[in-house]
């Protein structure tokens, strides 16, 4: 009887054994993408100026350098878009030709609080609704044999309070005679909107902490919501920076992803008011650090 119950117990973890050697890893990178001629994760670009050539906006330039520094490790796809199922279809057949059977999907997105991050999870077949505020009514499900799981997006994360720190550094003399503005995109919803204040309350506290700053503002531009909200958000902005500036020098550092978005908008809603304009959160290196170590998670929780 003891033989048997050991040869069974050894049958199963050689089973484990080879269940886990025939497994294969892999990273589905969520991103926004450039508002191209073709479309969301179409590779559109901006004319160069050179006929017959173009220059890639640096948006998708910045998240293929992303994608090329996990694919050394692990097979890697981009799903360019706002949770466009075509696209992740893509990019899921592309991992899955590449033989991954667990599938790290993790959405390069600045919050997970946005209808775009409920409708991926309904698209990837890990929720059975749509987002709350969704405006669509139906989406296609992915079709997959692997599986897959789904990350946060960056939120309040660490790694990146450490970008937003030496974004502004970079332009900081005297941190006791500088503000630091921090502003991101921001959701239509209230409810919402002040999730996304929540955890960038996280960022300003990281900055005071780690930086010394004692001024940090945060906001958000709402540049997507209804002009009423919109015009309201962007008053505040000038104000917050204009009444800083007052006294100290002020940095602007946008919470965004990536150039090649709405940083122009952003930074003209200040027209007139001085202040000190950042970089966006890529390139930095720890970006990809944040995309590994969500997957590593994930990839945990499959086995």
């Amino acid at each position: 009887m003891l033989r048997r119950v050991r040869f069974l117990v050894a049958l199963a973890v050689g089973l484990a054994s080879a269940s886990s050697a025939l497994a294969k890893d892999g990273i589905l990178l969520l991103a926004h993408g450039n508002h191209g001629s073709g479309g969301h994760g179409a590779g559109g670009h901006d004319t160069s100026g050179h006929e017959g050539r173009a220059a890639p906006n640096p948006w998708n330039t910045n998240v293929g350098a992303v994608v090329e520094t996990l694919d050394a490790r692990y097979p890697t796809e981009v799903a360019f878009g706002m949770a466009e199922a075509p696209s992740i279809q893509a990019a899921v057949e592309r991992l899955e030709k590449r033989g991954v059977t667990h599938i790290a999907a993790v959405p390069l997105f600045v919050s997970s609080h946005s209808p775009i991050i409920g409708n991926t999870r309904y698209i990837l077949g890990l929720s059975d609704s749509m987002a709350k505020y969704t405006s669509l009514k139906t989406l296609p499900r992915t079709e997959m044999t692997a599986k897959v799981a789904m990350s946060a997006a960056l939120d309040a994360h660490a790694l990146v309070s450490e970008i937003l720190l030496d974004r502004a550094r970079t332009h900081t003399g005297n941190v006791k005679e500088t503000a630091v503005v921090l502003i991101a995109h921001g959701p239509n919803a209230e409810e919402e909107n002040k999730l996304w204040l929540k955890e960038m309350a996280a960022h300003a506290a990281f900055l005071k902490d780690k930086g010394g700053y004692d001024a940090v503002e945060l906001l958000t531009h709402r540049n997507d919501a209804s002009t009423e909200i919109k015009n309201k958000a962007r008053d505040e902005f000038r104000a917050r920076v204009s009444q800083n500036g007052q006294t100290r020098k002020v940095v602007v550092v946008p919470l965004l992803m990536s150039a090649g978005g709405i940083e122009g908008e952003v930074e003209d809603d200040l027209e007139g008011i001085p202040h000190t304009f950042a970089a966006p959160l890529l390139p930095h290196p720890n970006i990809a650090r944040w995309v590994e170590s969500q997957a590593q998670e994930l990839w945990r929780g499959m086995r």
